[in-house]
């Protein structure tokens, strides 16, 4: 791939309107499936779903973050229509959550190829109604997904922390079981669990929190 600095010197990629060329939305979105990339243009960490971007006439492209295909120098066009401002994220916002909740449902029909398992078809339709698992059923699957072979990176599954009900599951899971779940869940969700000691051991004790009884 030509780099950005072969063609406009020193400008950041993050500065598309000083290219001599006008840049548009190719089409097409991808989820990457893990979190690994930052965006190529304004450097956010943790692209998982990228946009392309064509630079018209040049034949260079970049799959870029939301942020950076939502902005106004950019040209964004659907079925031929011009797409502006809150309308234009809005519908790829949509069109990405739909992309990753398919990812999602592709690695489960993976699994259920090989296993037959009736507590993981109950965690796909689970899924399917929620778009979503909870914290028990998130392990399962993850460790299911381990045994089978399936390399997967827990975060592109999101888990319902917000009730009640999902935050006494988590509480009452294993330490295995945690630490399944645990590099799914938010930096703020992980602290405040940390806080209220039913986060995994091993992780409350590196930052600071008292220990947690042995006997747990």
């Amino acid at each position: 791939m030509v780099s950005w600095s072969d063609l406009y010197g020193h400008n950041t990629p993050g500065k598309p309107s000083e290219c001599p060329q006008v840049w548009r939305f190719a089409g097409e979105i991808r989820d990457k499936a893990h979190f690994n990339d930052p965006c190529p243009w304004c450097q956010k960490p943790d692209l998982r779903v990228g946009y392309k971007v064509l630079q018209v006439g040049a034949g260079i492209s970049w799959e870029v973050c939301l942020d950076c295909v939502c902005r106004e120098d950019v040209e964004v066009q659907i079925e031929g229509v011009d797409v502006l401002n809150g309308a234009r994220r809005d519908h790829l916002g949509k069109l990405a959550v739909r992309l990753m909740h398919e990812t999602c449902r592709d690695l489960m029909r993976r699994l259920l190829v090989v296993s037959s398992d009736m507590d993981l078809q109950e965690i796909a339709v689970y899924f399917d109604r929620n778009g979503q698992l909870s914290p028990a059923r998130a392990a399962k699957l993850l460790a299911a997904l381990a045994q089978a072979g399936i390399e997967v990176d827990a975060r592109i599954f999101e888990v319902q922390i917000r009730s009640a009900a999902h935050k006494s599951e988590f509480a009452a899971m294993t330490e295995k079981e945690k630490l399944l779940v645990w590099p799914a869940l938010s930096p703020a969700i992980k602290k405040k669990f940390n806080a209220l000691k039913t986060g995994p051991r091993r992780y409350a004790e590196r930052h600071g929190a008292e220990p947690f009884s042995r006997g747990r």
